[in-house]
């Protein structure tokens, strides 16, 4: 009688879990996008709006601000605009550090040419250790006295792959994957639980 309430809490908890995970990121990502055009809103007095209406009519209203920008930056005038803007930006000494590291990120995840070109796999920390890397860049095997092309690879931490280290391989020491950046990022946040397909290795693996 135990064992099967014991099989049936677990079976309702791998329903719950992720359930619960799903919701409570959206709530985040609800509140991150609403707090935006809050203040103004709720602050506003040409619009009698109610309080429990102010915070879903500002995700609506940031939602469409991200939209508008992203269309005023794909032409001629935007792009001169945002350019002026960036530029400005990059005169203040600690805004254009910080500026230049949030916007690498978000290109990242959300650009049209992210910067992660491919996932490998390679051997970190030590022989016979395989882990998960993003390759960022390919550089000349001169800087490293090698004759041989290099990588730029970012190593992700778990459970969150935008942290990490950078690593800088020789081309013949990593194993490309038929992976997208997507999939692997799925493997890193759910600890491995969701497996490496064995196909997406054998079909790349490099010679011996």
């Amino acid at each position: 009688m135990f064992n099967k309430i014991k099989r049936q809490f677990f079976a309702g908890l791998v329903i719950f879990v992720p359930l619960s995970l799903t919701v409570y990121f959206f709530r985040l990502f609800f509140l991150l996008m609403s707090q935006t055009l809050h203040p103004v809103l709720l602050h506003q007095h040409v619009i009698d709006l109610p309080p429990a209406v102010v915070r879903p009519v500002s995700f609506v209203l940031t939602i469409f601000l991200i939209w508008a920008l992203g269309v005023v930056a794909s032409n001629f005038i935007g792009k001169q605009f945002v350019g002026w803007f960036e530029a400005g930006i990059r005169r203040i000494p600690f805004f254009r550090g910080l500026y230049e590291a949030i916007q690498k990120v978000t290109e990242a995840f959300f650009g049209a040419n992210p910067i992660y070109q491919s996932a490998v796999l390679v051997e970190y920390p030590r022989r016979g250790v395989y882990t998960f890397g993003f390759v960022t860049s390919q550089i000349s095997g001169k800087v490293f006295q090698s004759d041989e092309p290099h990588y730029c690879v970012f190593i992700p931490t778990v459970p969150n792959p935008t942290s990490g280290i950078l690593l800088y391989i020789a081309q013949s020491e990593t194993i490309p994957l038929a992976l997208s950046i997507e999939e692997v990022a799925k493997i890193l946040v759910s600890h491995g639980f969701v497996p490496i397909q064995e196909a997406s290795v054998k079909a790349f693996k490099r010679k011996e």
